[in-house]
């Protein structure tokens, strides 16, 4: 993924600091699993995945960009430039940063490790809105006037009184106890390795600005066991209620929706084998083997399941404001389905017409079950996964955070 490069790019444009944060949830919505979105379940997922791990996204890969971003941005604060080439000289910064990591190789969390100087989305874009989740970016700007600040306000001298005390406090951008960067930063090369005063500085952070979140809670205790899958199979003791309360939502909104995701991917195949005269044995026989798989979690969390229907209400309620009346229906009448006869989901015509509607609704003439054209265009590839709510890399956070922090015990 580090050499993504869509036809099409995304600069640093001049939005205000709410539009700037919609393209910030566009990047990561992204690399979300089910990247088509078919049955329109990322809203839901978003608010989600902000809830217990903020800040995060699937399109993030190293810790440490959280200190080697504002080592860049400082860095830059200091040099005198006009407004106008803010956005060159970050890049210019950015490729340097590509270029000191190169050495680690591919497949290991270098961003543009392949694209270099031409990549698309640069790190900085990234990262962003984390940076502000985070409360290491402390100023609610978006990135174009954060390149004005940094021309005008950021370099200008505090009016002082006759005892040249400043009367004024110009506000710093970046958190004041960011770690120093090495001496030799973006000179020579660098590792993903964190220091220990940089994990020390990330925690606090992290515990400051996203309280009962899961992300905080664990930061007392990074040191995961690889075979946790989902957030839900930790130990919940010592978790705040509300917390709790937010695993348990998202725990079966992921079980109920997975199976309406593998469904569609049998109808698709289906539909082109039928219309097409494709092969596309392989992919629902897959496709059904998962589903017989989700059936039998479904038994065996039926009661859970059905009960959570029930309360569809208090879901709602939690992530209110963020899926719009259809998507509600949609659901709510698909995962009513789903616990009401998970035996026969695979063969309800009710759910094949739900999925067909939903998907025509979104994509319009892009839904592959309403449309030859689009069907003709699908390249034999299922969509969707059931969705873990940016936990991939919320363990790989925790996981650096560990190393970082054992490093005390060390001396280093």
């Amino acid at each position: 993924m580090d050499d993504y490069a869509p036809a099409s790019s995304l600069g640093w444009l001049d939005f205000d600091a709410a539009a700037s944060e919609r393209v910030s949830a566009l990047l990561r919505s992204l690399k979300e699993p089910g990247t088509l979105d078919v049955l329109g379940l990322l809203a839901v997922s978003n608010v989600l995945s902000e809830m217990l791990s903020p800040g995060t996204s699937t399109i993030q890969t190293k810790l440490r960009y959280f200190v080697f971003l504002p080592w860049i941005f400082i860095k830059l604060e200091a040099e005198p430039a006009p407004a106008y080439d803010f956005a060159r000289r970050l890049r210019g910064a950015e490729a340097q940063l590509i270029e000191r990591l190169r050495p680690l190789g591919p497949g290991n969390g270098v961003i543009g490790y392949y694209a270099g100087r031409d990549l698309k989305i640069l790190p900085s874009s990234i990262y962003w809105g984390g940076l502000g989740a985070w409360g290491v970016r402390r100023l609610d700007f978006s990135p174009a006037e954060y390149g004005r600040w940094v021309a005008t306000t950021a370099r200008s001298q505090p009016a002082r009184d006759d005892d040249g005390d400043a009367t004024d406090r110009t506000a710093s951008m970046w958190a004041a106890a960011v770690p120093p960067p090495p001496s030799d930063f973006l000179e020579a090369d660098l590792t993903f390795e964190l220091r220990l005063d940089e994990a020390e500085f990330l925690v606090d952070r992290i515990r400051q600005n996203c309280p009962n979140t899961l992300l905080s809670a664990l930061c007392a205790e990074p040191g995961l066991p690889d075979d946790v899958e989902f957030p839900w199979d930790l130990p919940t003791d010592g978790m705040p209620d509300r917390l709790v309360t937010v695993l348990h939502h998202a725990h079966c909104f992921s079980e109920l929706t997975y199976g309406p995701q593998l469904l569609y991917n049998v109808l698709v195949a289906r539909k082109a084998s039928a219309e097409l005269g494709w092969d596309t044995e392989a992919v629902e026989e897959n496709q059904l083997d998962r589903l017989r798989r989700w059936t039998e979690l479904i038994n065996s969390r039926h009661k859970q399941l059905h009960a959570w229907v029930d309360d569809r209400p208090g879901f709602w309620q939690l992530v209110e404001g963020h899926a719009n009346r259809p998507t509600r229906d949609f659901i709510d009448e698909v995962t009513r389905r789903a616990v009401a006869n998970p035996q026969g989901f695979v063969d309800d015509r009710e759910v094949h017409a739900l999925l067909r509607d939903r998907e025509r609704h979104l994509k319009s003439q892009r839904a592959r079950l309403s449309y030859r054209t689009a069907l003709e265009n699908w390249n034999q590839a299922p969509v969707g996964g059931q969705l873990d709510f940016r936990w991939r890399v919320t363990k790989l956070y925790l996981s650096d955070l560990a190393t970082g922090l054992a490093r005390s015990n060390k001396g280093g």
